[in-house]
């Protein structure tokens, strides 16, 4: 179908989700998408239809007209004019907003960048980026965790709280949330910049921030695990594994008696619990209860009976 077609029926509201999807693939779709909400925000003259058709009804009925030449005046024309160079001035100012998307928890989105990168964003995750000029500066804005496909050409560049990522065309992993920063690159080249000092990484290998410093290790996977619907950890604490849990499930973990500063190895699903609570308790030895209220406990003995 025509990109006309498409955007006729989007703006008649007549077009389907998988058409929908076609259509934001398209460069210029944010743009559009821009204009209409701008335009669906403008507020519109009320009019009273009975009061100003009798108006009407009076001004056409016969009588003796003295017909001269309409003049329109200066003022009028200078008044047309400033309506004309605000509509541009919006549009530019709209155009030139960046985009932002935000995923809900345990959610995931794949967005397409104007150059044909595509982003697959994780869930409670965050980027920002300009569409304006983006061929001549790839730059973008992350909070969360996201993989990315980068598209052969200049450079592309993802900032984050902890440190930036640049790259030129590779596929790559960043998480950055709190005190975590992990990237792992599985095509390609990447370098990684954290506090003033950087390291080169090649596929199969893995940056990640300890003790305030980078550390380079090997990665194994040829994808990150939670596209799948897995998380995925190499020698990482307990507390943060039981915090992609809690996200994960939309439920609150509490410990009793157990080290939450242990390295966890391995993976779990995201859907089922049980499942995923066996996963991550047993390398440990540990046991865990699930209650009415989505809370669940984890613990390192049997509780004792009263």
């Amino acid at each position: 179908m025509k990109k006309e077609d498409l955007l006729e029926k989007w703006l008649n509201g007549e077009i389907t989700s998988a058409e929908l999807e076609v259509l934001r693939t398209m460069p210029e779709f944010s743009s559009y998408h821009k204009i209409d909400e701008y335009v669906k925000r403008m507020q519109l003259p009320v009019h009273h239809t009975r009061e100003e058709l009798s108006i009407l009804k009076q001004k056409l009925s016969p009588k003796k007209v003295e017909r001269s030449a309409k003049v329109i005046s200066l003022s009028t024309v200078i008044k047309i004019a400033a309506v004309l160079v605000l509509l541009l001035a919006s549009y530019v100012y709209i155009d030139s907003l960046p985009t932002t998307v935000k995923t809900a928890v345990a959610e995931t989105e794949t967005i397409y960048l104007p150059d044909g990168s595509s982003v697959i964003l994780n869930g409670a995750s965050q980027i920002l980026y300009k569409e304006r000029g983006w061929n001549n500066e790839r730059e973008l804005e992350l909070a969360g965790e996201a993989f990315f496909e980068v598209a052969k050409g200049e450079t592309f560049t993802v900032n984050t709280e902890q440190g930036s990522i640049t790259v030129l065309g590779t596929k790559f992993n960043v998480f950055s949330k709190q005190d975590n920063f992990v990237v792992k690159c599985f095509e390609g080249r990447v370098y990684v910049s954290h506090n003033g000092t950087g390291i080169e990484l090649s596929k199969g290998e893995t940056a990640t921030v300890l003790n305030n410093q980078l550390t380079k290790d090997r990665v194994y996977s040829s994808r990150p695990g939670w596209i799948f619907n897995e998380s995925s950890y190499d020698d990482v604490m307990l507390k943060n594994v039981l915090k992609e849990l809690e996200k994960q499930y939309n439920i609150r973990v509490s410990t009793k008696n157990i080290d939450v500063n242990l390295r966890f190895t391995g993976s779990f699903t995201h859907e089922n619990l049980e499942a995923a609570l066996q996963t991550v308790t047993l390398p440990f030895g540990f046991n865990y209860s699930i209650n009415n209220t989505n809370a669940v406990t984890i613990f390192a003995n049997e509780p004792s009976q009263e």
